[in-house]
C-alpha cells in the first residue's frame, strides 16, 4: 500500500471514529440522602443505545453554608453555570457564569438568580 492509500485510509478510519459518538438515554435517576437527611447529589442509569451498555453516572452536590457554618443550600455544576438546590433537593435558584465580566472582576461567581420559599413549590 502507498503512503498515500495509509493516509487516506487512516483518515476514512479517523472520520467514522470521530463521528460516531454514543447515543445515550437515562434509563433511571436516584438522590443521594446523607443521614441528615439532606439530598446531597443523584445517580442517573444511562444506556448507549447502540450496543445497550450500562452505565452510572453519579454527581455529588456541594454544600453551601451560612455565616453560623449550618447548611442552607446545595449548589449542583452544571455546563451553564450552577443549579442552586434546598436540603430537600428542590431546585431553588440558579447561578450564571458571565464571561464577559471576568476580566474586570475575576473573583466572581457569576450572577445568582434565587426564587422565594412560595415560587418554587
Amino acid at each position: 500500500m502507498t503512503k498515500t492509500g495509509s493516509v487516506l485510509a487512516f483518515s476514512a478510519l479517523f472520520a467514522a471514529a470521530c463521528a460516531s459518538s454514543p447515543a445515550l438515554e437515562q434509563v433511571a435517576s436516584e438522590s443521594i440522602i446523607n443521614p441528615q437527611g439532606h439530598v446531597i447529589g443523584h445517580k442517573d442509569v444511562v444506556r448507549d443505545t447502540r450496543t445497550g451498555e450500562d452505565s452510572e453516572r453519579t454527581t455529588y452536590y456541594k454544600p453551601q453554608r451560612n455565616a453560623a457554618g449550618e447548611v442552607v443550600a446545595y449548589e449542583e455544576t452544571v455546563p451553564e453555570g450552577v443549579v442552586i438546590r434546598a436540603t430537600d433537593g428542590r431546585r431553588i435558584g440558579v447561578r450564571y457564569q458571565d464571561l464577559r465580566t471576568r476580566g474586570s472582576n475575576p473573583g466572581s461567581g457569576g450572577v445568582t438568580v434565587t426564587m422565594p420559599d412560595d415560587a418554587s413549590k
